[in-house]
């Protein structure tokens, strides 16, 4: 065997090179990690291996990924991880965008490949990558780089963890810049903290990093790089949230509310070790902040974890959703994934949860979730003995909803992103236009919470500074108590925004608010030459007068549409739905073609006001 070939266990070897690469091994085929630049190739019939079937990566640096120009692409395939795949397969896309000049983005992507490289599946967190016998779950491992994952299974009776660059052998990082996402944060080392605590949790036997030698029996070595990068953190003044122990508060007997969130979500507890979520959001704030630099964020379950270990909860009986952004849905997917847990919904968000590409609105998440249960506004159900009625609340969102529980005589509302305190008084929360938000929403909500007079707000966002039970520790209450005064102040405040939005346009306050009160439904349509699709161009009539309205599709070479026009009247209130058949006979694979509708209304041209992306099936989007 070649001095540069070690052997981890029975089937699995180590081989040196600008990273460690490990080669899994059955017969006289192989499964490699991380090839590096793959300059050992020929020394695979050393360890009996004729064909590599497949190249896994655990993150796309050059050090670790550049042989994948060596392959033979008839003969292997490749896997990367889902959210660094567009750093392979169009990376030309990613050095068009990436900006040098006002750059305060320091996440280390400069180190990606030079050109693109075909892809064959996505490693996706919590999911398993299988070949014939050898199973390897993807663990999210973001630190090193945003998108970076571990792969974990068991060879020869023991726990394999291949980590990429989260460690190296030695126990130590492998560079510092890389723990530097934003200009002068040390985000990549408070993610790399939640990471090492993941990896911890699945109890490796032996850590095989990407630089150096295998690390036995690693726990102590992961707890004591936590530590040394949690001083990193302080030297460097960035704050880091606190303990994973302090996960929850304890709001009533039954009832906890998420600490370390950058939503506040909810558990309701049963006796006998059942529980219901109300929204499931970012395992810390801290795996919200990639998105800010273009990447999308990570969920790792360390919360469900503490439920389960330190709350008696063994099932999880179902998820209840306020409303879609991804700071309350983030964990979801995990859930579903992993422990089968249904979704509960009120109908009018069901849609947008099930078919995301289906729309273009903020905070979207990409996955799609399965929706087992929905209700209708007031819809009552009980859970577990506590009767709970649904409510549809378009605050912050038009697609919103509440969810209103009485526990001990105390009636409480899990409302979401719906109100805030203000200079101590109940108002109106965020106001995001592209929610679809007009000032009537607020007004809505103002109503329904004063017909359902509510005791306690559990907001999504807001928090009070309350001392704990031992009178050390402020904690983050996001439970408000509210009074009907209260109330009535919400709805003072609802309409004062009324009267402000109005104040800037001559008429039409909540029709001005809208953009997209023409949209094209789906947003996003993946096709391939010859095939066609149907899409909506939807109008909505938000003002007090109906519309008369004639709509044009703008289409692109190599498209069709039929009809490629179209008429409606539409009443206030209404909406009103024009169906079309679009057909391709060419498409750009280097990125979407765009159809745009021209839209006059009652005999006044507005222009192209609404449009719809139409990609290549197989191009990454």
């Amino acid at each position: 065997m070649s001095d540069r070939i070690h052997r981890v266990v029975d089937d699995v070897f180590q081989i040196s090179g600008t990273c460690s690469s490990y080669v899994i091994v059955d017969g006289d085929a192989a499964v490699v990690i991380d090839p590096g630049d793959g300059d050992w190739w020929e020394e695979l019939p050393k360890i009996g291996v004729k064909r590599v079937e497949w190249v896994l990566l655990t993150h796309t640096h050059r050090d670790q990924c550049s042989g994948l120009y060596r392959l033979d692409r008839t003969r292997t395939k490749v896997a990367v991880p889902e959210l660094e795949r567009h750093l392979v397969e169009d990376v030309e896309a990613f050095w068009r965008r990436r900006p040098i000049y006002h750059n305060y983005n320091q996440v280390a992507d400069f180190f990606s490949l030079p050109r693109s490289v075909p892809v064959d599946e996505s490693l996706e967190d919590f999911a398993f990558f299988r070949w014939r016998d050898v199973e390897l779950e993807v663990l999210p491992a973001p630190g090193h780089t945003p998108g970076s994952v571990t792969l974990s299974g068991e060879f020869s009776g023991r726990r394999l963890a291949f980590t990429g660059d989260l460690v190296d052998g030695s126990g130590n990082v492998p560079q510092i810049h890389n723990l530097q996402f934003g200009y002068g944060d040390a985000l990549g080392a408070e993610l790399s903290i939640s990471s090492i605590a993941l990896l911890r949790d699945s109890l490796p036997d032996v850590v095989c990093p990407g630089h150096g030698l295998p690390i036995d029996s690693p726990a102590e070595t992961l707890e004591s790089l936590a530590k040394r990068l949690s001083a990193f953190c302080t030297e460097i003044d960035h704050p880091i949230e606190p303990s994973p122990t302090e996960e929850f508060f304890e709001l009533a007997p039954r009832l906890l509310q998420s600490t370390r969130q950058s939503c506040s979500w909810y558990v309701l507890r049963s006796n006998d070790g059942h529980a219901l979520l109300i929204d499931l959001g970012y395992s810390s704030a801290a795996h919200a902040r990639p998105c800010a630099l273009g990447y999308r964020t990570r969920f790792l379950p360390t919360h469900i974890d503490t439920l389960k270990r330190d709350y008696g909860v063994d099932v999880i009986d179902a998820v209840v959703i306020t409303h879609y952004h991804d700071d309350h849905v983030i964990g979801v997917p995990y859930l579903q994934r992993r422990w089968q847990v249904p979704v509960w919904c009120l109908d009018r968000i069901a849609p947008i949860l099930r078919d995301p590409q289906h729309y273009n609105m903020p905070c979207l998440l990409p996955n799609r979730i399965l929706v087992e249960r929905t209700c209708r506004d007031r819809e009552r159900f009980t859970w577990r003995g506590i009767e709970m009625q649904m409510h549809d609340l378009p605050g912050q969102t038009d697609l919103h909803s509440g969810i209103s529980f009485e526990m001990k005589g105390v009636r409480y509302l899990a409302m979401g992103d719906s109100a805030h305190l203000r200079a101590g008084r109940l108002s109106h929360g965020h106001i995001i236009f592209a929610n679809r938000v007009t000032a009537a929403n607020h007004l809505k909500v103002a109503e329904r919470m004063l017909e359902i007079e509510p005791d306690v707000l559990l907001h999504g966002h807001h928090r009070r500074e309350l001392a704990s039970a031992d009178g050390d520790v402020l904690q983050g209450r996001a439970d408000t108590p509210v009074t009907r005064e209260d109330l009535l102040d919400f709805r003072e405040s609802a309409r004062h925004l009324e009267e402000v939005l109005s104040s800037l346009v001559e008429d039409g306050a909540d029709e001005k608010c809208r953009a997209d009160w023409v949209r094209i439904e789906p947003y996003r349509v993946r096709l391939a030459v010859g095939q066609s699709t149907t899409i909506d161009v939807i109008i909505e009539n938000v003002g007090p007068d109906p519309i008369e309205i004639a709509l044009r599709l703008i289409i692109a070479p190599g498209v069709t549409a039929a009809p490629p026009t179209a008429r409606c009247l539409v009443a206030p209130g209404e909406r009103h739905r024009s169906r079309h058949e679009v057909r391709v006979s060419q498409l750009d694979r280097s990125g979407p073609t765009i159809l745009c509708v021209d839209v006059t209304r009652n005999g006044e041209r507005l222009g192209w006001l609404a449009e719809c992306q139409l990609w290549h099936e197989g191009t990454p989007c």
